[in-house]
């Protein structure tokens, strides 16, 4: 796999940022019994209200193309990955320079609440828009309604390096990430570089992720005490833990907030939560990628299904959020990331 160092969130400069590698407990290392890798980052899929306003709102700041949209019956979905039965479900896959984004809404038609997830989670909180401080997407955001987080009147400078960061929130509540670059490496007008998972255990999701992914975290970082920070997430006194993982297209993100704590996982969550409900890793043989996480001990949940002209096996973390591995069945190749041109022009 070729390995595109993204972003690396509040830590992309260790001299920035003043921070060390952090040890994390228990080896990190892939599966040695892996099978076919991982080819990259599919899809990040978020529930939405209505798939018409999230598609207007997104579109005014990034590159935002719905490749398709169809119906599935809500009893594909096994009922575990369900907080309640519903009749249809309507999905709309998004195209964007780096990855899809999947938009499901398990309400068409009926208005739901916003449904704001704490900063500190637990659970995915925010993906990550990159944008050129020239043409920047955070403006663009601001000025269509991002209610934001961040404190002040622009993103944050954290170190005088040239990238400054800004949370704010979509008209679900969705929290994203706004990241802008002096000196970017890609021409587009925005891009997504990862999806963060914030933890109760850092240690233990990396570990975890490191077999599930067959490749370990690029670096792990733990800082405190730091004002930048805390204006970006609205917080005071923070003291945070992360770790990066790189695959290709794309990165995941792990945050653990020390203080204040982020919450232990409650129940396990499901698809029809408003927010990010899960990833996809894209994946050659499917089958053979089942196999492999049985032999990890990863909690699956339910059987393999089908829509969209893939194949999809949902699976659990350790703190029961969840991600999925699918494999391109009949979808066509442009609605895969196994493409070299997507990943040789990734923010380096």
């Amino acid at each position: 796999m070729t390995k595109v160092a993204c972003s690396r969130g509040l830590a992309v400069l260790a001299a920035g940022f003043m921070m060390a590698d952090a040890a994390v407990a228990g080896p990190i290392s892939p599966d040695p019994m892996q099978g076919l890798p991982v080819k990259g980052v599919r899809n990040v899929a978020i529930t939405v209200s209505d798939i018409d306003a999230t598609v207007a709102f997104y579109a005014k700041a990034a590159p935002y193309r719905v490749v398709k949209r169809y119906f599935v019956e809500g009893e594909l979905f096994a009922p575990q990955l369900l907080s309640r039965p519903h009749k249809r479900v309507e999905i709309a896959l998004i195209a964007t320079p780096t990855t899809f984004i999947q938009l499901m809404d398990f309400e068409p038609g009926k208005a739901q609440p916003p449904s704001p997830r704490p900063v500190i989670g637990p659970g995915y909180t925010h993906i990550c828009f990159q944008s050129a401080a020239a043409n920047s997407a955070y403006d663009r955001f601001k000025s269509s309604g991002l209610a934001m987080i961040s404190r002040g009147d622009g993103p944050v400078d954290i170190g005088g390096y040239g990238i400054r960061y800004a949370y704010g929130r979509d008209p679900d509540g969705i929290m994203i990430e706004n990241e802008v670059y002096d000196h970017p490496k890609r021409q587009e007008a925005a891009w997504v570089s990862h999806i963060a998972n914030v933890v109760h255990d850092r240690d233990a999701m990396l570990s975890f992720y490191a077999r599930v992914f067959g490749v370990g975290p690029h670096s792990t970082r733990e800082q405190e005490d730091r004002k930048p920070l805390d204006d970006i997430a609205d917080i005071d006194n923070l003291s945070i833990r992360g770790g990066w993982f790189s695959l290709g297209n794309f990165e995941i993100e792990v945050w653990e907030y020390v203080r204040p704590r982020t919450p232990a996982p409650g129940a396990d969550r499901t698809l029809d939560e408003i927010g990010y409900n899960a990833f996809s890793l894209e994946v050659a043989d499917l089958s053979s990628e089942v196999e492999r996480l049985g032999r990890l001990g990863v909690r699956l949940a339910g059987k393999p299904i089908r829509h969209g002209g893939w194949l999809i096996q949902y699976a659990y973390d350790p703190e029961g959020n969840l991600f999925t591995v699918q494999q391109n069945l009949k979808a066509g190749r442009g609605e895969s990331i196994d493409n070299k041109v997507w990943i040789a022009r990734s923010q380096r």
